[in-house]
Order: C-alpha cells, then structure tokens, then sequence
C-alpha cells in the first residue's frame, strides 16, 4: 500500500486501542443478550424490540442525517462556529419535533414509555454526536473508554433493575436505556466541551444561529440521507412488523434476540471504520484523488472480508452450542438464526466500509441508491419468505438482501471509479 494514501495527522493511529475496545464491548454485550435469555420472555422482548425500531426510525431520518453532515464539516478550521450550528439543529429536533411527537404519543396511547423513548432517544443523539467528535480528534483512548464504559453500565443497570429488584417487563427495559443514554449523553458532551477548550457562548453569533451558508450545505447534504433513513429502517425492521402481521410477538422475540447475536459481526467491523472515517475525510479535505481512497479501502476490505468469513464458517459449525451459551432453552428457535443473520451482515458490513468514501467525497446518492435497491429486495423476500418458513426465512430473507445489496454497491463502486 502506498504510504502517500496516509496523512501524518493518521499514520501512527492506534488501530489496537479501538480494537482492543471493542472486544470488551463485543463481550458485555454478548453478556447481556444471555441475561436477556434468562430473564426476559419472548413476548416482553418482542414488544420492547417494535417500539425500539420506532425510536430509531425517528432518529435515522432526523439526527443520522445531521450527525453525518457535522462529520463531513469537521475539517473546517471554524470549528467553534461548526459546532455551534449543529448543536442548535439538534435543539430544534429534539425540543421543537421529537418532544412534541412524544407529548402526542403519551397523550394518545396513556403509556409513560413514549416519554421515555424521548429521553432515550436525546441522550442517543448527544453521545453519538459527542463521542465521533473525539474519535475524529483522535482522542483514541476516551473514545473507546467510553464505550466501554456504556456498555458495562447497561449490564450493571440490567442486574440492578432486572435480577435484584425482580422488574422485567418492557417498560422496565426503557428505563435502563433511557438512564444509561442520559449519563453517557451528560459524560461524553462534557469531554467534547474539553474538547474544544470549554464552552463559551458569543453573543454576537445570536443575530445569526443559522448562517445561510452552513443551512444550504446541511441541506443539500441531509436530502438524500433522509430519504435513505427510510430505505435503511425497511432493511433493518420492516421484518419485525412482518413477523408481527403473520405470526406473534413471542416470534418477535426470539427473532430479534437471535437476530442480536448475528449482528454481533457489526462489532468486527466498528474498530475498522472507526480508523478509516477520519482517514478518508482527511484524505478529501487534503485534495487527495478518489483512486488514492479506492486502493486503500480495497486494501483493509479484502483483509477483513477474509477474517470476517472464516468467523461465519466457524459460527456455522458451532451454532448450537453458541446458541446454548449465548441464549437459553427459552429461545431454542433462535440458535439457528444467528450464522444466517451473521453471514448476511458479512456482506453489509463489508457494504459500510465501502460506503466511507461516498460519505466523505458527498456522493450520497450512491448510499441512497444501493439502500433503496436493497430495501425491495429485503420485503419482497420477506413477504415471500416468512410465511413458508417463519422467522428461518425473515433471516434468509437478511442473507439474500444483503448479499444483492453487496453486489449493487460493488457496481457502483466501480462505476464510481471509472467516471
């Protein structure tokens, strides 16, 4: 690999810091989808499991959009001003729509959890955005001791709630989340004001709290990740709710806990793209050429394609004792969706390393065209899958729709390339 590909500010990166963090997150929560085996019903996690996907919807199409936006913007030497805008964008999503959205839910339905939801929801948004604020400064080590950090406590708050105090319904499980969000959202916010030597508030910039200039880019920039949001949660969700019309929550259940430990290949991966995002953006504001960015994607991809599938081979051949360790005899159905589900996300995740390029050089509408593609594709499948085969073919459905959505985006990859 040329050497030239990798700027000063990242040669020396501490890749073992993040992975090493990673593999402690990647054990706590595999910690607690066990705890979850043991002491919450299928049916209790099916139903926590639908309201969760609403709150992500939420969140995908309105604070996603906005978080990749300030990451793309994080290169400007204004970085005071940066984060100033983009603090007060989340401020009007979060008080102006998503608590009114929440007022409305409670008042509607007479159930406190949407007031929670909010809660959990904000505080997501805080840490997400505050967290990837340090990892682009390199601030390595803080990054990964938080989350650590976030994943230990929802184990500890877990054993508080559920194993001491006997409280494991769905509800209960909205408190753990929407407390757990709230102390990391206050932690990292706090770390990022370090960050930037302190929070000061300049008076003038209040004659000006959304400079034309940055509200045009955030616009033309967020379009085509909103729309995307949409593609993105059919090809994350939509199964729940399909499951739901055919079958039961219960089936929700054990679908979403077997579902977890598949996805569990994200963890693989997250250490890589949290080394290679703020490479890539460095490398576009440094003027370097896309093919420059293409061979060093090419380079870890084809490593971590290797790595990634032989941990699925050995998922295969092992998942009924993985199955037994991670989970319990109350999700039996669920053994086998793991290695499917885990197979599938080879494929996504090898998607999302890809994908770093588009989002640094603003070529959102690649992401937005290979995730349109592959939402069809994933409820057709489902549709035609769950009935003949119950939550075995939800998970066969995730396999193929992300295995096409793979070959689409090697497509425009190369399409990418050569125009």
């Amino acid at each position: 690999m040329n050497a030239a590909l990798i700027s000063l500010k990242f040669r020396n990166k501490p890749l073992s810091v993040l992975m090493s963090g990673q593999g402690v997150v990647a054990l706590a929560n595999l910690v607690y989808g066990k705890a979850v085996a043991l002491y919450i019903s299928p049916i209790e996690w099916g139903g926590y499991s639908v309201q969760l996907a609403v709150m992500l919807l939420l969140h995908s199409l309105m604070v996603t959009p906005t978080i990749q936006s300030f990451k793309a913007e994080m290169t400007s030497s204004d970085y005071r001003r940066i984060v100033n805008f983009y603090g007060r964008i989340l401020g009007v999503i979060y008080i102006g729509v998503f608590a009114l959205m929440a007022i409305g839910a409670v008042l509607y339905t007479h159930n406190i959890i949407w007031a929670l939801v909010w809660v959990a929801a904000v505080a997501q948004g805080l840490y997400s955005l505050s967290n990837d604020s340090l990892n682009f400064a390199g601030k390595h080590n803080t990054y990964s001791l938080l989350l650590i950090g976030y994943a230990v406590f929802n184990l500890l708050l877990y054993g508080v709630v559920v194993w001491v105090f006997g409280q494991n319904k769905a509800i209960n499980l909205w408190q753990i989340l929407a407390l757990l969000n709230g102390v990391f959202a206050v932690v990292s916010v706090w770390q990022a004001i370090r960050l930037i030597n302190g929070f000061r508030i300049d008076y003038q910039d209040f004659t000006d709290w959304f400079p034309t200039e940055l509200l045009r880019k955030y616009q033309c920039y967020i379009w085509p990740l909103v729309s995307l949001a949409v593609w993105g949660w059919l090809i994350n969700y939509a199964d729940r709710y399909l499951i739901r019309f055919y079958m039961t929550d219960a089936d929700i259940g054990q679908y979403t806990l077997g579902y977890g430990i598949g996805s569990k290949m994200q963890l693989v991966v997250t250490p890589l793209i949290a080394f290679l995002t703020p490479l890539i953006f460095q490398l576009k504001a440094d003027s370097k050429l896309p093919k420059e960015v293409d061979k060093l994607l090419w380079h870890y991809l084809k490593r971590y394609f290797l790595i990634a599938g032989g941990l699925c081979i050995v998922f295969w051949a092992t998942y009924p004792w993985i199955g037994l360790l991670l989970l319990s005899m109350a999700y039996k159905p669920a053994f086998v969706i793991g290695p499917i589900v885990a197979s599938g996300y080879l494929f996504l995740t090898c998607i999302h390393i890809l994908e770093i390029k588009w989002y640094a050089y603003g070529l959102t509408r690649f992401v937005l065209w290979h995730n349109c593609a592959g939402a069809i594709m994933n409820v057709i499948l489902n549709i035609i899958l769950i009935p003949r085969l119950g939550i075995v073919g939800a998970a066969m459905a995730t396999l193929l729709g992300f295995a096409g959505q793979f070959l689409i985006v090697l497509w425009l990859f190369q399409y990418d390339a050569k125009s």
